[in-house]
């Protein structure tokens, strides 16, 4: 009976809901076609762009955490190898083959949560069916330098899961979740978890609430959990299987080194206050009205994601993204409630709208930045070299990445960056002010030993171009003291710089000269 009555809710004698449906579906495909040059302003941003490197060099045969040193577990970069590898079958660049692939997992995440929410029955179903542009939006706009980060990509999976447990929270006329809808849902908000361990909390408090709700805890142990579980298990046995190095050696160096180093007053400075307002504005857009399950389920998701952006507390946007998307969510969906006393959602006055629309754009402001190089440095460089080899000296991966990309480059190191230099030069000076000497001491033979190792690799497979973040001043200061690295760096001749890099070229003398591993051979 009360499928029929949805069928005949949405028919109407004048054809007005049909029109809204064509209405919504049009604004859907202006809301796509908007976001493409706008995603297209930053290129591939900086994490991407290494990680594609590092698929095509596995790809090549490279051994990951052998030939290649990433700081992630290996599903980063499974996750884009099936877009890496395609765009190599098909002969197209594998930065758009990304792009479409990241498009295609937004719309398949807003596609599955859809399906969910109708087969669910919200009673605010028609009004979220409306808003559907927004909610895309969030994904393919709103994260402006986020995009195709693995938290992006994991974030647009994880949707469908929420919506699920906001329907086992309370079940609309009894209806509950059919298995393979479980299991579909399990298995796409397994990608956020396996994207990064720690975001397993964002699936154990919406679980909890569930549990509370409904005053049992049969609701922890349904069908979707039971898939992501499964699949945690399954990846940890892979991970030891094939890739050992990274829990015996990559894993105790990042807790060593990359893990300690943290900036909470930052982060708490940059994102705090935006972040309470939008708490804040949950209350204020519909005062009085209890938050449905729908609301509370991503709100309190969004809060369990605020533990891990605090917790690393590097202040990275994409770290800021998931609990940002995830309120911002739940702020439509409260737009959306039901009144069960009047039962239209009610108008919610203009002052907070725009006090929304506000905090909106504020909390868009840390995805605004680009990433991407100056077109004047990056047009000097392909005017005087074609296709050259590249290394860095610098701890941040912007520095040399799309940049190298974008030249046609070839990356000749182990490390997308020297963060291990420079996180173990930092902490060293932070140890010694602090008076451990013990621990100064360790981290400056960390600094000296990644060192000689990233000069004997520059030594031997001499670069055609280096680039320098000039930003790095105290790498750059450690390294001006050594006689060996001088002498290295005589060899080149600076040919282009802008704020941040200095872009060196190998002399053509140099050019032709074997590197000493060649000549021994």
């Amino acid at each position: 009976m009360s499928a029929l009555q949805d069928r005949l809710a949405s028919r109407s004698a004048d054809g007005s809901v049909p029109k809204r449906r064509v209405r919504t579906l049009v604004l859907l495909a202006v809301v796509l076609a908007a976001a493409i040059p706008w995603q297209t302003r930053w290129g591939v941003v900086s994490d991407t762009s290494w990680i594609i490197t590092m698929c095509e060099r596995m790809l090549g045969g490279d051994r990951l955490y052998v030939d290649l040193i990433e700081a992630n577990p290996p599903f980063t970069p499974w996750l884009f190898m099936p877009a890496v590898a395609l765009a190599h079958k098909l002969g197209i660049s594998p930065e758009i083959a990304v792009l479409g692939y990241s498009y295609a997992i937004c719309l398949l995440g807003l596609g599955l949560a859809v399906v969910i929410a109708r087969c669910a029955g919200f009673a605010e179903n028609a009004t979220l069916f409306a808003l559907l542009p927004l909610f895309l939006g969030l994904l393919v706009i709103f994260p402006g330098n986020a995009f195709t980060q693995r938290e992006h990509l994991g974030m647009a999976l994880f949707a469908p899961l929420l919506v699920l447990t906001a329907w086992r929270a309370a079940p609309p006329e009894g209806r509950t979740p059919s298995l393979p809808l479980a299991l579909l849902a399990g298995l796409s908000g397994s990608i956020l978890v396996l994207v990064k361990p720690y975001y397993a909390l964002v699936v154990l408090v919406p679980a909890l609430y569930v549990a509370w709700r409904r005053r049992s805890i049969r609701p922890l142990f349904a069908a979707e959990y039971w898939v992501i579980g499964l699949i945690g298990v399954a990846y940890v046995v892979a991970v030891r299987h094939f890739y050992p190095q990274f829990l015996d050696a990559i894993y105790p160096m990042l807790v060593d080194t990359y893990m300690r180093v943290r900036n909470l007053q930052t982060v708490l400075l940059m994102y705090g206050p935006v972040y309470l307002v939008g708490l804040l504005m949950l209350r204020l857009l519909r005062p009085g009205l209890p938050f449905s399950p729908l609301v509370a389920v991503f709100a309190l998701a969004s809060l369990a994601a605020m533990v891990p952006l605090v917790y690393q507390a590097k202040g990275w946007p994409y770290h800021a993204f998931p609990a940002f998307s995830l309120l911002l969510t739940a702020l439509l969906l409260r737009t959306a409630q039901i009144n069960p006393m009047t039962r239209p959602p009610g108008a919610i006055e203009p002052g907070r709208k725009v006090m929304l629309a506000a905090m909106v754009a504020a909390a868009a402001i840390p995805f605004m930045q680009t990433q991407s190089p100056n077109t004047d440095l990056v047009a000097k460089v392909r005017a005087a070299v074609q296709n050259p080899t590249v290394a860095l000296v610098g701890s941040d991966i912007a520095a040399g990445h799309p940049l190298t990309r974008m030249l046609g480059g070839t990356w000749i190191s182990s490390y997308c960056s020297d963060w291990l230099g420079g996180f173990s030069l930092y902490l060293s000076a932070t140890e010694a002010r602090a008076g451990n000497h013990a621990a100064a001491d360790h981290y400056r033979q960390v600094f000296d030993h990644y060192i000689d190792g990233k000069l004997d690799e520059l030594k031997t497979k001499r670069p055609m171009l280096i680039i320098i973040q000039k930003t790095d001043t105290a790498m750059n200061a450690a390294l001006s003291s050594r006689q060996d690295y001088a002498s290295f760096l005589s060899g080149y001749e600076m040919i282009a710089e802008d704020d941040n890099v200095r872009v060196m070229l190998r002399n053509a003398g140099l050019s032709q000269a074997p590197s000493p591993a060649a000549a021994s051979g």
